[in-house]
């Protein structure tokens, strides 16, 4: 029995079993997060708002992609219901502002980045290690430059637009090269990206440039951000492992009690890695349990903090337990991000 076997059967252990039931009256929350997304854009579409008004709006309609994602994200594991099809009508929703087809989800994130969380050339989710980057074409370095870290103050756009762009590339390259995609229908993963972006071109063009701006471009530009403030946190300050060890691959962080719930618990990403079809309602349980089982392998650091320390840190590995910046050759070992985390301020790379 592997690490991550034993910590569930304990964790089962402890908890009743109606903790790890499907919850498919959950499946209705999709509904008002709908139609406030769409009184919203309405609403900056059709009403004379003050613009100050409608970027407030334009945010808060981006926040709510972002949580219908996070609930599609819930869904699409099975916590609510078992069958695929719903799963993936359910999905649309969420996935729509990102132009990413559910068909590609269920593929990419259940079974690429689940099965292969953190195993270097293997997970869709990560940059990568120092010996792929070297294998790059010298134009796919440049492009890498903006990853979200280093220091360096221009990748703080990567937050903004990097999740739609992951989309594509791994539709369009990931898929073709790594592992976990023998199940994905291209053809309708692609048929549902062009019907998205003929879409989202429609609705721009309805609205006017001001629409545009308000119902489309800043919604996106929000919901990316969110989804991103919590995805680099999840797994890019931990150790790349072939083995099955959550602990040392995953990282949960600590934010503020209304986001988390706004955010379907998504900031409790070691307890998903765990218990994948249980209802993130659940996962504070979880979390109780882990703190009491494992203690200081359990890393949930603050939220703000954990971004400053990705944006503090490379993107790239050097080995296992290390990362490191190309370009300069910059270190910062898994181990002393750790620490960080656990201090009162984290440090940059050395």
């Amino acid at each position: 029995m592997n690490v991550d076997s034993q910590l569930r059967a304990a964790i089962r252990a402890e908890l009743p079993p109606e903790v790890f039931q499907p919850r498919p009256l959950r499946c209705l929350l999709m509904i008002p997060l709908l139609g406030c997304v769409v009184a919203g854009s309405m609403a900056v579409a059709v009403t004379p708002l003050p613009w100050y008004v409608a970027l407030v709006v334009s945010i808060l309609v981006g926040n709510l992609y972002a949580s219908m994602l996070f609930l599609g994200h819930e869904i699409g594991h099975g916590a609510a219901m078992r069958s695929r099809r719903l799963q993936r009508l359910l999905l649309y929703p969420g996935c729509a502002i990102f132009l990413l087809s559910p068909w590609l989800w269920l593929v990419w994130h259940n079974g690429s980045h689940h099965g292969h969380t953190n195993k270097p050339d293997e997970d869709p989710d990560l940059f990568g290690t120092l010996d792929g980057f070297l294998r790059r074409a010298p134009s796919g370095r440049l492009l890498i430059r903006v990853a979200f870290g280093s220091a360096y103050w221009p990748s703080a756009i990567y937050l903004f637009c990097f999740f739609s762009l992951q989309v594509q590339a791994v539709l369009w390259w990931k898929s073709r090269t790594l592992p976990g995609y023998r199940r994905l229908n291209r053809r309708r993963a692609i048929v549902d990206t062009a019907l998205l972006a003929a879409f989202w071109i429609m609705v721009a063009v309805a609205s006017g440039p001001r629409g545009a701006v308000f119902v489309v471009l800043i919604p996106m530009l929000a919901a990316n951000f969110v989804v991103l403030s919590y995805v680099v946190t999840n797994h890019m300050l931990r150790s790349l492992s072939y083995e099955n060890d959550t602990l040392a691959t995953t990282m949960s962080v600590t934010t503020l009690k209304l986001l988390d719930r706004v955010h379907f618990h998504f900031s409790h990403h070691v307890e998903h890695h765990l218990f994948p079809a249980m209802s993130s309602s659940m996962a504070p349980q979880v979390r109780r349990c882990l703190v009491r089982h494992v203690g200081d392998r359990y890393v949930a650091p603050p939220h703000w903090r954990a971004l400053m320390m990705v944006f503090c840190t490379p993107r790239f590995y050097d080995g296992h337990d290390r990362l490191i910046e190309p370009w300069s050759g910059r270190r910062k070992e898994i181990l002393q991000v750790e620490r960080d985390l656990r201090g009162t301020r984290p440090s940059r790379q050395r």
